[in-house]
């Protein structure tokens, strides 16, 4: 009798039940596919956006092109402010430049897991990472201007298909209008008018309003949420599987 053989390795396979387990205890990712060359996961962020994370096993000439031949997949991220965005990949659905193929040598799995969980905080993740925070800021009708987020630039579609710039199209300008040599000229005369203000504090008020600043009251830490302590959890639990993962790395590759 033949067993049916596994797509994937035995890291991969391990690494995408990681993922699965994520992906059945948490309300905000759904699976989409898991295939032999491509896996689709679908992330709602803290700020309410959504989040398509997408990988597929490079083949042939692309996997010997690839600058790490063990990771043999390329993980890309769309984004998009409401769920039909994602779900149609309609015009409001952009590109998100994060470069995860290079960054991580991890199984595809834990690739995954770990972007998933990111994405999931955005409002976080976004204090490090520049293009993911223009994402969260960018008002919808305007993602509909934006081929993609990158580090460098945000590239808007008239910038690949057109003369126009993200404001509009390019204008010559052979005349500038000069500035007048004299803009304030009218502030000394209009400050000499103005009489002190009886709600300036007085130097001892601004002594203690320092003091107290400099030594803010004791306050307690918030308490956190059911969903943010099983939040904290699963970052334990994943963390665990990394160190996990690593010290069996080390022992596979002790001398003989």
């Amino acid at each position: 009798m033949n067993a049916s053989v596994s797509p994937f390795t035995e890291p991969e396979q391990r690494s995408l039940e990681l993922l699965a387990s994520i992906i059945e205890a948490n309300p905000w990712a759904e699976s989409l596919s898991q295939e032999e060359h491509e896996i689709k996961i679908r992330v709602q962020g803290q700020s309410k956006r959504w989040y398509l994370i997408s990988a597929a096993r490079l083949k042939g000439a692309m996997t010997r092109l690839s600058i790490d031949s063990s990771n043999p997949w390329s993980v890309n991220v769309q984004g998009g402010a409401r769920k039909r965005d994602i779900i149609h990949k309609n015009q409001y659905c952009a590109n998100l430049c994060l470069n995860i193929r290079h960054a991580s040598p991890l199984p595809v799995g834990d690739q995954l897991a770990a972007l998933g969980l990111s994405l999931h905080n955005d409002l976080t993740t976004a204090m490090t990472i520049p293009l993911l925070a223009q994402f969260l800021i960018c008002p919808r009708e305007e993602l509909a201007k934006i081929m993609v987020f990158q580090d460098e630039m945000v590239v808007f579609h008239s910038m690949a298909f057109g003369n126009e710039g993200p404001f509009g199209a390019f204008e010559d300008h052979e005349e500038f209008e000069e500035e007048p040599d004299n803009v304030h000229g009218g502030w000394d005369e209009s400050f000499l008018e103005i009489e002190p203000s009886e709600s300036v504090p007085s130097p001892q008020e601004t002594r203690d309003r320092t003091a107290v600043e400099a030594n803010p009251p004791f306050q307690d830490p918030p308490q956190l949420s059911e969903e943010e302590l099983a939040e904290q959890r699963m970052w334990e639990a994943y963390e665990q599987h990394m160190e996990e993962l690593a010290q069996s790395s080390r022992w596979d590759d002790r001398s003989p």
